[in-house]
């Protein structure tokens, strides 16, 4: 499934006002978005709560300003699924 989902803020330096667009389960996007969308609706909005294991794990990902084994918080709105 295809989801385009539009991320609101949250842990990273990503301003996110621009849709994003990824399929689920193919290791686009780190596990807790790919999990975390599962079973959200269209217009539905939510905020994940990504420990390490779920996000970007012992490596962080210094280029966004995300240390190692951070906690990452997101707030995402589901624009479209097919």
């Amino acid at each position: 499934m295809a989801i385009c989902l539009r991320n609101f803020g949250g842990s990273t330096k990503d301003p996110g006002q621009k849709p994003f667009s990824f399929k689920i389960g193919q290791g686009a996007v780190i596990k807790g978005w790919d999990e975390g969308v599962l079973g959200m609706q269209v217009g539905e909005v939510a905020r994940l709560r990504c420990s390490p294991d779920y996000a970007y794990g012992p490596s962080g990902f210094p280029a966004w300003g995300i240390q190692p084994n951070s906690v990452l918080v997101f707030e995402i709105e589901v624009l479209s699924a097919q």
